[in-house]
């Protein structure tokens, strides 16, 4: 399946990842099998890249590790699995980090410290783990904050606190892209899945389920047109 989705889609794709969060119980982490998979599915389209000169990019993405269930010694397994031919084959880790969504509040002057705090375990704890090298880039593949009242403390996400931690996530991220090697940022997500329920999967996008732009959504753009690439 792999290697026919690169040969049919490698001309179209920027990049193909591997599993989503397979190191999480509750996620891909709970089928049997699946850092098996994550590593021969890694190595197999890198061997289907180089044999048609695709330069599609190959990778995978986690979670942080201290904030939900995890696969017990899931950095370590990988490894054991695929050795130095699977590090050898990716071209990027991608996370998906959530700051201020699943805990109590953080007030807005912290963010910034509990942004590297993430990034820096990742870097520094998880990959090393696994042998990858600093020379591997994250990519952020996940990241937003919601609006909305937040179901396990009724604190109410205001669309202008929405924009203020938005613009303070990525420019924590970007102030820390090259000691981290981080080359992309990708939010969740555009648009609300629907604006009229009160819960954190609803109301992540910034813009409101019928395309209403937030103000996050003009904060983006500003920072797109100031520092995107």
């Amino acid at each position: 399946m792999i290697r026919s989705i690169i040969r049919q889609y490698s001309n179209h794709l920027d990049c193909l990842q591997i599993t989503g969060e397979a190191n999480m119980t509750f996620m891909e982490g709970s089928k049997p099998n699946v850092q098996k998979t994550l590593v021969q599915g890694i190595m197999a389209a890198k061997n289907e890249k180089e044999a048609i000169n695709s330069q599609v990019n190959i990778g995978f993405a986690a979670d942080p590790d201290h904030v939900g269930p995890i696969v017990p010694d899931f950095w370590e397994r990988i490894f054991e699995l695929g050795g130095h031919d699977f590090v050898q084959a990716l071209d990027y880790v991608g996370y998906n980090f959530y700051v201020d969504v699943f805990e109590e509040e953080i007030k807005l002057k912290d963010i910034p410290a509990s942004v590297e705090y993430v990034l820096c375990r990742f870097r520094e704890k998880n990959l090393k783990t696994a042998h990858i090298p600093e020379t591997i880039p994250i990519r952020i593949t996940e990241n937003g904050w919601p609006t909305g009242r937040h179901p396990f403390t009724g604190r109410e996400r205001s669309y202008e606190h929405q924009a203020k931690v938005f613009e303070t996530i990525i420019r924590t991220v970007y102030s820390l892209r090259e000691e981290f090697n981080i080359t992309h940022y990708e939010f969740f997500g555009l648009r609300d899945a629907d604006s009229s329920i009160h819960d954190l999967f609803h109301q992540f996008g910034i813009m409101g389920d019928d395309y209403t732009p937030k103000p996050a959504f003009h904060t983006f753009q500003r920072l797109v047109q100031e520092i995107g690439v």
